[in-house]
């Protein structure tokens, strides 16, 4: 009687070597995917409220100190008009409320009084950036 195994195919090197390969890459994928954390937005719809606001330049000619009314206008944004927070910074106090919005919407971009947006919030809004002034 013959103890000896039957004589298998052997694999070659390569197929060996991709299919080692191709388990490591999707476990890597999958443990990735299960450790992602969700994206946030660092940015926040909002309106301009119920009167125009001015749009203001605190970089150019040179920077203010603080956003302000003193940065240079640039033009008025209509009220109702959908904007995009991108962050914000404390400034020059508008009837109690020291928050400046740096704002992006279609007609430009700048800093706006956050006294005269609505975000939703009194003031800060979580989540998004105070921006590097």
């Amino acid at each position: 009687m013959n103890t000896q195994p039957t004589p298998t195919k052997p694999r070659s090197v390569t197929k060996r070597v991709a299919a080692a390969v191709g388990l490591t890459t999707a476990g890597i994928s999958a443990a990735l995917v299960m450790n992602a954390a969700p994206a946030m937005a660092s940015w926040q719809s909002a309106n301009i409220g119920n009167s125009a606001v001015s749009l203001r330049d605190c970089y150019h000619p040179t920077k203010a100190a603080q956003p302000s009314q003193s940065c240079t206008f640039i033009k008025y944004v209509p009220a109702g008009t959908a904007v995009h927070i991108v962050c914000q910074h404390s400034g020059q106090n508008i009837y109690g409320d020291a928050v400046w919005d740096y704002i992006s919407y279609s007609g430009g971009e700048g800093y706006v009084a956050d006294y005269y947006v609505y975000t939703g919030y009194t003031d800060w809004i979580p989540g998004v950036d105070v921006c590097s002034y």
